[in-house]
């Protein structure tokens, strides 16, 4: 027994986003910084929607004739939660009724964000697309999704082991880490990675990390505060499956695969690095950096359009 959908709307509008059944694109970008949607949606064609509400920023336009969206959801796993639930409700339910649409088309979702580098020869300003990404969040242990394939039990078992060894053993928190893996979508990893490859700009690919915080829980040293790992960046640019490694950190990408894969929808995330393992944000001309990750991203988004 399936029971009744509990969908929250207000003035036939969605709680969060703020929008009305029709108001999202089949093809949508999520930004976490709500500035960088304003700007993704300046490289629309036409906006016909423009929607504020809480921390949430949405538009909704035309680009190269692709029915396409931004989404500025601020900060965070839980943050993106909302928004995908959201979204897929919009695209996939009657409001009215409450009852889900059948054969709705899946939604391809990208995200464009900025990270900072887990290996120690990684350059500040080029471009991470992510193949996996490994959850340091909880929001995803909430929705269960099988796992794909083997190598997400292998990043989850080796990163498990990886952080909890880096805990002092006299931390109440010693064996009390357990990460989460999602895969990104093959095709928009690799739409991703084609553009990149065309457009002639350095970028690499592996494992993203999402972590659950920016100080604390991505190691950064506040006098007067004790991190329970001491240098979390340090230890998963150890982590290796196969040749695969974590390669940069954030804090959105984990949640997006994996409830992504949940929904059947299409997902994939490529950020500009803006700093190395060991400093803080080093960029000399950021506005350059995150443009050249817009631009790959609206690239990818046609490929996989005319691939249809």
């Amino acid at each position: 027994m399936i029971n009744k959908s509990e969908i929250v709307i207000v003035n036939n509008r969605l709680y969060h986003l703020g929008i009305k059944k029709g108001e999202i694109a089949q093809n949508v970008f999520i930004v976490g910084d709500p500035a960088r949607a304003i700007r993704v949606s300046k490289e629309f064609d036409r906006i016909d929607c423009e929607v504020s509400n809480r921390e949430y920023l949405t538009f909704t336009g035309v680009y190269k004739d692709i029915p396409v969206s931004v989404i500025g959801t601020g900060i965070g796993t839980d943050n993106v939660e909302i928004a995908l639930v959201e979204a897929f409700i919009s695209h996939e339910f009657n409001l009215k009724k409450g009852t889900r649409d059948q054969n709705c088309p899946p939604m391809t979702i990208i995200r464009l964000g900025t990270s900072g580098g887990i290996q120690p020869d990684v350059t500040p300003g080029s471009l991470a697309i992510s193949s996996y990404a490994l959850g340091l969040d909880t929001t995803g242990i909430y929705y269960d999704q099988p796992t794909e394939d083997e190598t997400i039990n292998r990043i989850e078992k080796d990163s498990a082991e990886i952080l909890n060894n880096a805990i002092e053993s006299s931390s109440r928190f010693k064996g009390k880490i357990f990460p989460y893996a999602s895969k990104a979508s093959t095709e928009v990893t690799n739409a991703l990675i084609h553009q990149a490859t065309i457009s002639g700009l350095e970028f690499d690919t592996g494992i993203t990390v999402s972590s659950p915080g920016f100080y604390g829980p991505s190691s950064r040293i506040i006098d007067g505060l004790k991190n329970t790992i001491p240098d979390i960046k340090g230890s998963l640019s150890e982590l290796n499956i196969n040749g695969l490694k974590a390669h940069n950190m954030e804090m959105e990408s984990s949640l997006l695969f994996h409830l992504c894969r949940q929904m059947g929808y299409r997902a994939g995330t490529i950020c500009t690095v803006i700093s190395g393992p060991t400093e803080s944000d080093s960029i000399i001309d950021y506005d350059v950096a995150i443009g050249n990750t817009i631009n790959i991203g609206l690239k990818a988004l046609v490929e996989l359009n005319n691939s249809k």
